[in-house]
C-alpha cells in the first residue's frame, strides 16, 4: 500500500505559489500521482502547471482504458500525456502576451501491477522511499546539472551556482526535446 502526501509551500523568493499537484487512486485500477512547479520568475508559472496537470490526467484517463496494459503501451502512454501537456501548455501561452514564457516542471508516476513508471521534465524529482533508504530516480534536466554530469563543476559547487534554477528542458517548447 501506497501513502501519498502533498503539501505545497510558497517559499523565499516568490509571492505566489506555482505548485500543482493530483494523487488519484481510483482510475481503472492505477494509482496516478503528478506534481508540477511553475517557473518562477515568469507570468503564469502557476497557469502552467494547473493546465500541464489536468491535462496530463485527463489524458491518462481517457486513454489508459484503450491501451494494451504492457511496459511499452504504459510508457508510451505517459509519454503522450506530457506531450499533450506541452502542446496545451504552449497554446495558452501564445494566447496572451503576458504568459509567452509561461513553464513548468511535471512528474508523473503512474502505479499499474504494482510497478511505477515515470515521467519527469524539469528540475522536480521524484523518490522512492524504503524503509530507511531514499534514492533520487530522476535526474534534474538543469542547466548546472549538465555542467555537473559534464565534469565542469562538482555537485558542492552546484549547490550556489547563480544559474542553479536555470532550466534546459520544461513544459512550454513547442517540442519536447
Amino acid at each position: 500500500m501506497i501513502k501519498a502526501y502533498a503539501k505545497t509551500d510558497v517559499g523565499k523568493v516568490r509571492e505566489k505559489n506555482e505548485d500543482y499537484y493530483s494523487i488519484s487512486n481510483s482510475i481503472d485500477e492505477i494509482q496516478l500521482y503528478m506534481l508540477a512547479d511553475g517557473m518562477g520568475g515568469y507570468n503564469g508559472g502557476e497557469i502552467a502547471s494547473k493546465l500541464a496537470i489536468q491535462s496530463a490526467k485527463n489524458y491518462i484517463e481517457n486513454n489508459f482504458k484503450q491501451i494494451s496494459k504492457d511496459k511499452e503501451s504504459i510508457i508510451q502512454l505517459i509519454g503522450s500525456s506530457m506531450e499533450y501537456a506541452n502542446m496545451v501548455v504552449y497554446e495558452k501561452s501564445q494566447e496572451n502576451k503576458e504568459l509567452e514564457k509561461m513553464g513548468t516542471t511535471l512528474e508523473i508516476c503512474l502505479i499499474y501491477n504494482n510497478k511505477a513508471f515515470i515521467g519527469h521534465i524539469g528540475d522536480s524529482r521524484i523518490y522512492r522511499i524504503r524503509k530507511e533508504f531514499m534514492r533520487k530516480l530522476t535526474q534534474d534536466h538543469s542547466y548546472v546539472q549538465k555542467l555537473v554530469k559534464d565534469g565542469t563543476i562538482t555537485k558542492e559547487e552546484a549547490l550556489h551556482h547563480p544559474q542553479k534554477n536555470m532550466l534546459i528542458k520544461a513544459l512550454r517548447m513547442q517540442c519536447l526535446c
